[in-house]
């Protein structure tokens, strides 16, 4: 899974529930504000004890908060956000200790510990529930008054009993992850097999590059291509000298190596817009697009010079040569007609002594003489 976007979304999920609180502010005052219209209170004794005081130290609070958040990094911002979660609500319900159902408030820090999917964090955050009930209802003689013993028992009871809700959740929560983490991982790997499926059936196992039966897909679409845009196409059929030989002399395995060596030094000449593949035993087709009928030749001649001055060790260090065919297409022709003057030029090319290349076409001819 993407890590990475996990911890993006922790820290985003972080200030939304920080920027959370800093609305919460802003509520109280306006509720406070509002019930100063109703208040039988005098009008300095409530502004000193209900809005100013309680505001001085959620803001302070929310500025520290503010300024661990930015500090810390990781697990311990969640922890910073549920610590603020449980001061805040104390700060609310200490100030307002005569409306008892405003206790439920304390609750807030363990609503909070849901977002993490974390058994840790839920523990956290319920010790910090109840640490404030219990303070509370031991330092405040208002609360300590009109809430029995029994009462409190009964509060406590409730609170774990929504913790053990949460903690359902949360495990819930986990699970999903843990399936959701699972589907992920085998679509990848399933993905993976099929990208690998698809290579081997497009590709030649010994040389890597496009087999025959990909050759003919690619050429179909080129000329489509051709056609319709009028592109210009080659095509270069390759045809390793005396092949039979270097089996019968060497063996295989050095056939193998010949064949592995010819295919690296091919695809080390053309481009990324052209196309290579090993058409048959020891043929190899290039077909180039985008460049000129002489920089596509050119490119032939200098393939087939390197060809036969690279060494091969498992034949003694002796090179091999290749006969090259060579056609460009000309619009119209069609598929069979090009691909068989490309091949009748690779048959001349060999009957002619080896080693060369012959161009299907006379006009490019003219332009070499």
């Amino acid at each position: 899974m993407d890590y990475e976007s996990i911890e993006y979304n922790r820290y985003r999920w972080n200030r939304m529930l920080l920027n959370g609180f800093w609305c919460i502010l802003i509520i109280t005052i306006l509720l406070e504000g509002m019930y100063l219209t109703i208040t039988k209170e005098p009008f300095l004794a409530f502004i000193t004890n209900y809005m100013l005081e309680p505001t001085i130290l959620q803001l302070s609070l929310l500025l520290i908060a503010e300024t661990a958040f930015r500090v810390l990094k990781g697990k311990y911002q969640d922890y910073i956000i549920i610590l603020t979660s449980a001061l805040l609500a104390f700060i609310i319900v200490y100030i307002h200790n005569s409306i008892n159902y405003l206790l439920l408030a304390l609750f807030l820090p363990v609503m909070v510990s849901v977002f993490y999917f974390h058994p840790k964090k839920l523990i956290f955050a319920l010790c910090n529930t109840m640490i404030s009930l219990y303070v509370m209802y031991w330092t405040n003689d208002w609360m300590n008054e009109d809430i029995t013993l029994v009462g409190l028992s009964t509060i406590t009871v409730m609170f774990l009993s929504f913790s053990l809700i949460a903690w359902g959740i949360l495990r819930r929560g986990r699970e999903l992850m843990i399936y959701l983490k699972s589907y992920y991982e085998s679509n990848q790997q399933l993905l993976v097999k099929t990208v690998w499926m698809d290579k081997l059936t497009k590709t030649d196992a010994l040389t890597d590059l496009y087999n025959h039966m990909t050759f003919h897909e690619y050429f179909e679409e080129l000329i489509k291509q051709h056609e319709d845009n009028d592109l210009p196409l080659q095509l270069a059929i390759f045809d390793i000298d005396n092949f039979k030989k270097v089996n019968d002399l060497f063996g295989h395995r050095a056939g193998d190596a010949v064949l592995q060596r010819v295919s690296e030094l091919i695809r080390s000449k053309v481009s990324a817009h052209d196309f290579v593949a090993r058409y048959g035993g020891e043929e190899f087709a290039i077909l180039f697009t985008e460049k000129a009928k002489l920089e596509a030749f050119n490119l032939v001649e200098q393939i087939r010079l390197e060809v036969s001055q690279a060494p091969h060790e498992l034949q003694q260090g002796r090179p091999v040569t290749v006969s090259v065919g060579f056609a460009e297409y000309e619009s119209g022709e069609g598929k069979e007609h090009f691909f068989n003057r490309a091949d009748q030029a690779l048959y001349k090319a060999k009957n002619m002594g080896k080693n060369q290349t012959v161009i299907a076409s006379g006009t490019l001819e003219s332009q070499l003489a």
